[in-house]
């Protein structure tokens, strides 16, 4: 079994303890009552998830899994530059055309060919991800956080506001 590095406990312990600080600052926030979503919702929900994360990690660090013995090295792979490359100008392509096509068809698009550059061709995955995350993020933001997303311009607006 692997002995217990003490030093590895240091950033789940900081991040928890910085957690906490932040969550009890959130109760400064100043709001008023029409709005339907506080401002506090967002970065509590976010801290909350960070102190549970944090916690597996300490668990996971005493139970002993975690992920090796420390003798084996991988060799590391050199830096691909091309599909880093890609990747950064997908990205800004992606909130480039987020304006003209809306949030919806943007996401949908980014979203397949980000997981064809990363190597996935399973066709199901490619035809269902795209649309559960799509989806998903859309309904939190529209429906939880009361955020509204970009529409488009001309018909893609017009698309979008099928699904609002």
């Amino acid at each position: 079994m692997k002995r217990i590095d003490r030093g590895e406990f240091v950033i789940p312990v900081l991040l928890i303890a910085l957690s906490v600080f932040l969550y009890i600052n959130t109760y400064t926030f100043k709001f008023t009552t029409y709005e339907k979503a506080s401002p506090q919702m967002w970065p509590r929900g976010i801290l909350f998830l960070l102190v549970l994360i944090s916690l597996l990690l300490i668990g996971k660090l005493l139970s002993g899994k975690s992920g090796g013995d420390g003798e084996v090295k991988k060799e590391q792979p050199g830096t691909r530059w091309k599909p880093f490359l890609a990747g950064v100008v997908g990205l800004f392509l992606y909130i480039f055309t987020m304006f003209y096509l809306g949030y919806i068809l943007s996401t949908l698009l980014f979203t397949f060919v980000a997981m064809v550059m990363l190597g996935n061709r399973s066709k199901v995955q490619l035809a269902f991800v795209p649309v559960l995350i799509t989806g998903s993020v859309f309904a939190i933001f529209t429906h939880a956080m009361f955020v509204p997303l970009p529409k488009g311009v001309w018909l893609f607006r017009d698309f979008s506001l099928l699904f609002h």
